[in-house]
């Protein structure tokens, strides 16, 4: 059982995912950024070997950290309208939800990325620490948004 665990509060999964990385979070009422999923060399999360292998292992996440529920970000363009990336990032949601049979929640991420490198920066850390904690926390981002209220679809 994870720390801090409610079991009154519903717990969730943030997610910011892209072709080479997926940024994880948790949380009920606040989010926490978690861990970064790096796909292998060749293999990129879209591919049909990428997809098992994130669903694997973030089907493990939600298992240790008892996730009841999904909410990935999904980019929009200017006018509002998806991006190739956000229905390349709903078709991965959709099959995930079949596969791990959990509900996938979506939200706005439209600078999630840009605005998680901005903190980090202002927090000091160094180009590698960027690199490495910059997905986690743009799920976090998403994640916290979805909490408190801000609900996309």
């Amino acid at each position: 059982t994870p720390l801090f665990f409610d079991e009154n509060k519903m717990r969730f999964l943030g997610l910011d995912v892209g072709r080479k990385t997926i940024g994880l979070a948790v949380g009920e009422i606040l989010a926490t950024e978690l861990a970064t999923l790096r796909s292998p060399k060749n293999i990129d999360f879209y591919s049909s070997d990428g997809r098992k292998l994130a669903y694997k292992e973030i089907g493990k996440v939600m298992e240790v950290e008892a996730i009841e529920a999904i909410v990935a970000g999904l980019p929009v363009n200017e006018d509002g309208l998806p991006t190739e990336e956000s229905d390349k990032i709903r078709d991965f949601c959709s099959e995930m939800e079949k596969t791990i049979n959990a509900p996938v929640h979506f939200v706005d991420e439209t600078l999630t990325s840009f605005m998680a490198e901005d903190m980090l920066e202002s927090q000091g850390a160094d180009k590698k620490e960027i690199e490495a904690r910059v997905h986690q926390l743009a799920a976090e981002l998403i994640l916290q948004q979805y909490l408190e209220g801000d609900e996309g679809s």
